[in-house]
């Protein structure tokens, strides 16, 4: 119902669109299942290691959901294969796994994109999905998208991960360690 107002008031208006959702204020989220631990950093961080190297050789963003079993096992949905500048991942994880994140590469380098940060849309899909998320990119550089803070928080900085040997800092734009919902919505 709210879409068909929006759209009526735009018909009327000659208004851009608008989204509803905005800025996901509205959506709440349950607390974290589990507390993120070192253990999680380390899985996802060695999780990206191993698809890093065919992620920046094809130039394909991988994705998919990490999780935690009942008997304290970290695991993930096998990585999904996306296009040059999306994935998206399963819908769920097997049964018996509390998913704790989302996971996805950002491909290979290439100056033309802002790669080494995470989007406004990785962001605010994690949000709508209710999970947090763990973002590789091609400097190598390793963040993790808080959705209940609705910030971005570097874990650690380029070639921490395996990074692509074309990969150069782009001296016009510094990375900073932490990025909010806002702070990303111009990228």
């Amino acid at each position: 119902m709210l879409q068909r107002v929006v759209l009526l008031l735009v018909l009327l208006t000659g208004c851009d669109v608008i989204d509803p959702v905005g800025d996901v204020g509205d959506i709440v989220m349950a607390p974290r299942a589990v507390p993120q631990t070192e253990a999680e950093i380390a899985f996802a961080a060695d999780l990206f290691n191993d698809l890093q190297p065919a992620s920046i050789d094809e130039r394909r963003e991988y994705c998919g959901l990490i999780g935690i079993t009942a008997s304290g096992d970290y695991v993930a949905t096998p990585a999904r294969r996306g296009g040059a500048s999306s994935c998206l991942p399963p819908e769920r994880a097997r049964p018996g796994v509390t998913v704790l994140a989302s996971y996805h590469t950002h491909s290979a380098y290439d100056p033309d994109f802002l790669t080494e940060i995470p989007s406004y849309d990785d962001m605010r899909t994690d949000i709508e999905d209710g999970t947090d998320g763990y973002i590789a990119t091609p400097g190598g550089r390793f963040w993790y998208i808080d959705a209940r803070a609705r910030e971005a928080r570097l874990i650690c900085g380029a070639q921490c991960l395996v990074s692509d040997a074309r990969f150069e800092e782009d001296p016009e734009f510094p990375v900073r360690d932490r990025y909010t919902l806002q702070d990303l919505r111009p990228y």
